[in-house]
């Protein structure tokens, strides 16, 4: 088994059994990334990871924020025609290639 195997099932264990994920907001402003067809949305496992992503950006406005999974699956993230998610980046740390789902990819992970 590889390293991305591994990060896949702890990530996927992880926001299972919290029932949620972890994303960075500054006020009402959502932090995701520009994609082609939309946006990339990172998100975390936990909000200790967050934060530490966020020690790199130089944008100190971003807080952690959870969504539970029924809100996160659901009309108002990933099934948002206003959001446009195209992919999320499961636990990006700075500098380094994060594990990328298709937003159909996720949930089928998730609903496992």
């Amino acid at each position: 088994m590889n390293v991305e195997i591994f990060g896949d099932r702890d990530f996927i264990i992880s926001v299972q059994e919290q029932d949620g994920v972890w994303v960075l907001m500054a006020g009402q402003s959502l932090y995701a990334l520009p994609a082609e067809g939309g946006m990339d949305l990172p998100v975390w496992s936990s909000a200790e990871k967050a934060e530490v992503f966020t020690e790199n950006l130089n944008q100190r406005e971003l807080s952690p924020v959870f969504v539970p999974m029924s809100n996160f699956l659901g009309d108002a993230w990933l099934g948002s025609s206003t959001l446009q998610i195209v992919d999320v980046l499961a636990s990006p740390q700075y500098g380094q290639e994060p594990l990328v789902y298709t937003v159909d990819e996720l949930r089928a992970r998730l609903k496992t």
